[in-house]
């Protein structure tokens, strides 16, 4: 697709050289652009910058028919055209609301319906003109302002951010292009345009002279008019000097009622594929290759020889790391995993030897080319099912068993509720974030201590358990951090030195471990570190598992101390 700001700019920018300057008076270079950005996915909706003048309204597409050439080519508006207030200076009933293109100089386009308003607001220092979108179109098409995109936005089908509408404010250099451009997507247009049976007209003038050399109209120029299907203007160059093109381009909508009706009434199944994958077919007690497709399967009520939709498939780890990766798009709970607003798996495992499984009937639901991604990571089974798995999914029970990273994710929690003032969580995010490495990937290792360590250390307020030893009559040096001051605080409250400092170095050694893994250790220090983790807990996934124990007795501990000698100080109080 052609860059538009690219066309823009060679629109806009008056050529320096004078055979150049008087091609570009010609203008065909701006009445080619009509022509083919009108078929592009992306199509210029409004453009205001040097030499350049675009705005396209929705008409009802009956007032078109046929069409009326000399009424369309009386129009006389801009973006900044709006509702406001009208009335007759002696006569209260004559106080009315006035619709944006009352004023418009077309009788036709007076009933049309603006997509951009232009405004500003003499209040802010700036004086930046803002744009906004019709709020009917915006919210008809599920769109979403996002500021650090500047664009109109949805979800697409694979949960990404996809740029419906678009406004590019290029900034101003010496001899470049200025001014706002908005594009929007045209199958998201020609969607709205069958809903509301309208039709798109643009609008244009293109004004081209060298600046600081213009005098203005002469009187003597004979303008022309010219006709080209759905391209009308009238035109007039003063060669050597300046030129004007200024008329209207009619575009249909390339989608009908029908097929609108069509996609919003679809099966949520309809036309889709599905992937087979190596799975235990308990049933028959074998392990084979089989379709998640319905009718591939059947659950226990059917009587039928097929396999059971809950014939587990598994996976290697690595199968997840794409959606640790990306925790803005992707959400992990505990046993689950969804993509913004799109896809939902329902339910997954980890067994004893690190494989991942899940069901057929929850891959089933995923889009076909996430069930892609998932078989190019599946293998037979080299373990059973999780004990988690099999007591919740099978027995119908709920899953006791102690798990120390959500237990330190509770306490984190238990903090937030309370509001305790010694501890601040940085991010909502970080509690999402935090998750076993399931790989033996030294990089995923180190990234889960680093997003550990920001969940609970980094949460810790310095400044206020400085002041708070200071207040028990403690004297820290003051080159000690958030866990020493800890250290002092519960020394204060009337722990020996060797408990505070026991109590405290899962969190230390969390903090270190952190620090020189993704920080500035030495290759020879890292690699020594790694060979003493794995040579006493034999993976990353068990030493993690480990030190998130350790740092969940630490911190139900400090939390306990904190709260009785609250309750003490008040009870003196």
């Amino acid at each position: 697709m052609p860059n538009v700001l690219d066309q823009m700019r060679a629109m806009s920018l008056a050529p320096s050289t004078k055979e150049s300057f008087d091609l570009w008076l010609q203008g065909a270079d701006a009445l080619e652009f009509l022509r083919t950005d009108s078929c592009q996915d992306e199509i210029v909706i409004y453009a205001g910058v040097d030499h350049v003048f675009i705005h396209g309204i929705l008409v009802p597409a009956a007032l078109l028919k046929p069409l009326d050439i000399d009424d369309l080519m009386g129009w006389n508006f801009n973006a900044y055209s709006s509702w406001g207030v009208s009335y007759a200076i002696g006569d209260p009933s004559s106080i009315r609301i006035e619709l944006p293109l009352h004023d418009s100089g077309s009788k036709i386009l007076g009933q049309g319906e603006k997509l951009v308003f232009a405004r500003s607001f003499e209040g802010r220092l700036d004086q930046k003109h803002e744009f906004e979108i019709l709020q009917k179109f915006v919210h008809i098409c599920n769109l979403y302002f996002v500021y650090e995109r500047n664009a109109y936005c949805r979800l697409d089908e694979r949960g990404d951010i996809e740029e419906v509408i678009r406004i590019l404010t290029p900034t101003k250099k010496k001899d470049d292009l200025s001014g706002t451009i908005i594009t929007f997507g045209r199958s998201v247009l020609d969607e709205y345009m069958a809903l509301t049976e309208t039709a798109l007209v643009r609008t244009f003038d293109f004004t081209r002279f060298r600046s600081g050399e213009f005098g203005g109209w002469s009187g003597t120029e004979r303008p022309s008019f010219k006709f080209e299907g759905d391209l009308f203007y009238r035109w007039a160059v003063a060669h050597g000097n300046a030129s004007y093109f200024r008329g209207c381009q009619v575009l249909s909508q390339r989608m009908t009622k029908e097929e609108v009706y069509a996609r919003y009434n679809r099966r949520w199944d309809e036309g889709r594929e599905y992937a087979s994958f190596i799975a235990h077919d308990w049933r028959h007690g074998i392990v084979k290759e089989i379709s998640c497709a319905p009718g591939a399967t059947a659950n226990y009520f059917v009587k039928s020889d097929l396999p059971f939709e809950l014939s587990p498939a598994f996976f290697r780890p690595e199968v997840l790391l794409k959606y640790k990766a990306d925790l803005e798009k992707y959400h992990l709970d505990e046993w689950s995993i969804s993509c913004r607003g799109t896809w939902y798996l329902e339910t997954y495992g980890i067994n004893e030897a690190g494989q991942v499984h899940t069901y057929l009937v929850y891959l089933r639901h995923l889009p076909y080319e996430e069930q892609l991604y998932w078989k190019t990571f599946n293998e037979a089974p080299k373990a059973a099912l999780s004990k988690r798995a099999i007591t919740t999914d099978f027995k119908g029970e709920w899953d006791l068993e102690y798990d120390p990273l959500e237990s330190v994710k509770a306490v984190i929690r238990e903090l937030v509720r309370k509001e305790v003032a010694w501890w601040n969580l940085r991010s909502e995010r970080l509690i999402d974030q935090a998750h076993y490495p399931v790989t033996s990937s030294e990089a995923e290792w180190a990234t889960e201590l680093l997003n550990l360590d920001q969940l609970v250390v980094e949460g810790f307020d310095e400044k206020w358990l400085r002041q708070k030893a200071l207040a028990l009559g403690q004297q820290p040096d003051q080159s000690f951090r958030s866990l020493k001051l800890i250290e002092e605080c519960l020394m204060a409250f009337g722990f020996e030195e060797d408990h505070a400092r026991t109590v405290t170095a899962p969190l230390h050694r969390l903090h270190e471990l952190r620090s020189k893994l993704k920080g500035h250790a030495s290759g020879e220090e890292a690699v020594k570190i790694k060979r003493e983790v794995l040579l006493q807990h034999k993976s990353y996934k068990d030493h993690f598992r480990a030190l998130c124990a350790e740092c969940d007795e630490a911190l139900h501990i400090i939390l306990d101390a904190f709260e009785k000698a609250g309750k003490n100080s008040s009870a003196k109080g």
